[in-house]
C-alpha cells in the first residue's frame, strides 16, 4: 500500500511538473506563434533532404520555407489558411445552439431532472461511453462532446474542466472504437487491402474487419477513462471557484412548461430529419444507399443538424418561459453566444497558419516515413514489435494528425511485413487504429485542440496549456498501456478481430 501511494506521489509530482512548465510558457497564441517560426527555421535547416513515399513511389522532400516565393506564399494564403481551417467555421456554428442551449437555462433545467437524478456512479461513464462511440457522426463528436462533459460536471457541482478533459479524450483517445461501422473503416480499408495485395494478389479486404475488437474497445476505454478520471483528473483540477449551476433537482412551473415545449419542438425537427432520411433515393445518403458515407447530406450537414438540435429547442424553451421576449432577444443570445468564443477565434487563426506552415514544409511526412523505415529494418517479431509499432504510431500521430494520411504511407510498408511475419492485414489495422489514438488528445497539430484552449478559458482564464496536458496525458498514458495490453489479451485467447478477420493469416 505504501509502494503505491509512493508511486502514485511520483506520478502526480511529474503531472505537476508537466503543468509547471505548461503553464509557465508564453500565451498559448504567442507559444504557437513561435512554432511558426521554429517550422520555418527548420524547413530552411534541412531543405531539400528526402524520402521517397512508399505509398505513392514518389519523393517527400523537405521544402524551405525561407525563400521569397514561399514568403509570398505566407502572405497570399494567410486568409485561405483561416477559411480552410475546420475547426474555427465548425466550432462558432455549433456554439450557436450550444451557447444557447447553457445561457437559455434550458441545459440546467434538463440535468436537474435527468442526470442529477441518476446515480453518479453511472453518468461519468456512461458520458465517456458516448464520447467515445460519438466518431460515428465523424468530427462532430470533437465540437459538441468538450461541451457537453463541462455542463454535466458543472451540473454535478464538479469542476467544467475535468469534464471537458473526459470527453475530448474519450473522443479523441478512443476514435477508433465504436460500436458501430464507420467511415474510419472504410477510409482505412481502402488502403489496407491494396497494401495487403502485394503479398497476396487474392486477398480481399473486409471493412468490419476489425468490429469485434473496437466496438468491445468502446466498452474497455470507457472503464479505463473513468477510473483515470477518478483517481487522477477530478483530483488534479480541484474545486471549481466560477459560477456553478444550481445543483438542486427542484426545477419551477415554468420551467417544466419550458421543459414540455422544447421536448414537442425536439421531437418534431427529429421526425422532420427521419422523415428526410427515410427515402431510398434520398439526398441524404450517399450513392451506397448509406447515411454513414462522407458523400451523404446527413454526414456533410452533421454539424449544422447538431446546431439545429440544440439551437430550436433552447429557442422554444426561452420563449416558453418568458427569458425571450421577441427576436431581439434572441439575437443578443446568439451574440453572446458568439462573443464568448473570442479567444478561440484569435487562437484558431495562429494554429491555421502554423499547421498550413507544417503541412507545406512536409518535415512531419518526413519524419515519420523515417520511423518507419527504422522500425521495418530492426528485425523485432512477437510482443516487442507490437508494442513498438503501436509507439511508432503514437509518436508519427504528434506530428501527423490525419488518420489516412498517416495510413497511407504506413500502410505499404508494414501490412506487407507483418504478413510475412505470419499477421492477418486486419490485425496490422487494428496495431494502427490503436496508436493513432492514443495521442490524439495531447497532440497540438491535432485541429480541434485549438477549440479546447478556447473552451478552457471560458470556465477558467488561467488555464494554460500545461493544465490542459496534465489532465489529458493520464488518459493517454493509460489508453497506451492497457489498451496495448488488450490486444494482447485478444491475440492470447485467440478471438476473431471481425468477422472473418483473425490475428494470423490462415
Amino acid at each position: 500500500m505504501e509502494q503505491q501511494k509512493k508511486k502514485q506521489d511520483i506520478f502526480t509530482r511529474f503531472l505537476n511538473t508537466v503543468e509547471r512548465a505548461g503553464n509557465r510558457m508564453c500565451d498559448p497564441i504567442t507559444l504557437f506563434v513561435c512554432i511558426c517560426l521554429i517550422i520555418v527555421v527548420c524547413s530552411a535547416l534541412f531543405n531539400g533532404a528526402s524520402v521517397v513515399n512508399p505509398a505513392t513511389g514518389e519523393d517527400v522532400t523537405i521544402t524551405s520555407l525561407m525563400t521569397f516565393q514561399n514568403f509570398v506564399w505566407m502572405l497570399s494564403s494567410f486568409t485561405s489558411n483561416i477559411a480552410n481551417f475546420p475547426t474555427l467555421i465548425l466550432g462558432l456554428v455549433v456554439v450557436l445552439g450550444v451557447g444557447l442551449f447553457e445561457s437559455t437555462g434550458l441545459a440546467s433545467a434538463l440535468m436537474r431532472v435527468s442526470v442529477l437524478r441518476a446515480p453518479e456512479k453511472l453518468i461519468i461513464p456512461l458520458l465517456l461511453l458516448i464520447s467515445v462511440n460519438s466518431n460515428i457522426a465523424g468530427d462532430a463528436g470533437f465540437l459538441i462532446m468538450p461541451m457537453i462533459g463541462a455542463l454535466v460536471f458543472m451540473s454535478l457541482g464538479k469542476n467544467p474542466i475535468a469534464g471537458m478533459a473526459l470527453c475530448y479524450a474519450g473522443v479523441a483517445g478512443g476514435f477508433s472504437a465504436n460500436f458501430l461501422v464507420g467511415s474510419t473503416d472504410a477510409l482505412l480499408i481502402g488502403y489496407t487491402g491494396p497494401a495487403a495485395q502485394f503479398i497476396n494478389p487474392e486477398y480481399q479486404a473486409n471493412i468490419m474487419c476489425n468490429w469485434y475488437f473496437m466496438a468491445a474497445s468502446a466498452v474497455f476505454l470507457t472503464i479505463v477513462g473513468t477510473v483515470v478520471n477518478k483517481l487522477f483528473v477530478e483530483a488534479r483540477v480541484g474545486a471549481y471557484h466560477g459560477v456553478m449551476e444550481q445543483n438542486s433537482t427542484e426545477i419551477t412551473a415554468m420551467e417544466k412548461r419550458g421543459l414540455r415545449a422544447a421536448g414537442i419542438a425536439f421531437l418534431v425537427l427529429t421526425a422532420v430529419l427521419a422523415a428526410m432520411c427515410i427515402p431510398a433515393d434520398s439526398p441524404m445518403r450517399d450513392e451506397t444507399g448509406s447515411l454513414l458515407g462522407y458523400a451523404g447530406g446527413l454526414i456533410q450537414g452533421i454539424v449544422p443538424i447538431i446546431m439545429l438540435m440544440f439551437f430550436v429547442p433552447s429557442s422554444v424553451y426561452a420563449f416558453a418561459t418568458g427569458l425571450y421576449k421577441n427576436d431581439k432577444d434572441l439575437v443578443k443570445g446568439l451574440v453572446a453566444a458568439v462573443s464568448s468564443m473570442s479567444g478561440y477565434v484569435t487562437f484558431c487563426i495562429v494554429a491555421a497558419q502554423m499547421i498550413a506552415y507544417f503541412n507545406k514544409s512536409c518535415i512531419g511526412t518526413y519524419i515519420a516515413i523515417r520511423g518507419a523505415d527504422f522500425l521495418g529494418g530492426i528485425g523485432l517479431t512477437g510482443i516487442p514489435l507490437i508494442i513498438l509499432f503501436i509507439l511508432l504510431c503514437s509518436l508519427i500521430n504528434i506530428l501527423v494528425a490525419s488518420a489516412s494520411a498517416k495510413w497511407a504511407f504506413l500502410a505499404p510498408v508494414f501490412v506487407p511485413m507483418f504478413m510475412l511475419l505470419g499477421y492477418d492485414p486486419s490485425f496490422t489495422q487494428v496495431l494502427y487504429r490503436i496508436g493513432d489514438s492514443i495521442t490524439n488528445p495531447i497532440t497540438p497539430m491535432f485541429a480541434y485542440f485549438a477549440m479546447l484552449v478556447g473552451l478552457a478559458e471560458k470556465y477558467d482564464k488561467k488555464a494554460g496549456i500545461g493544465s490542459l496536458m496534465s489532465c489529458l496525458l493520464p488518459y493517454s498514458l493509460a489508453f497506451f498501456v492497457f489498451w496495448s495490453l488488450f490486444i494482447i489479451l485478444w491475440i492470447t485467447l485467440g478471438i476473431p478481430l471481425g468477422p472473418g478477420a483473425s490475428v494470423y493469416l490462415k
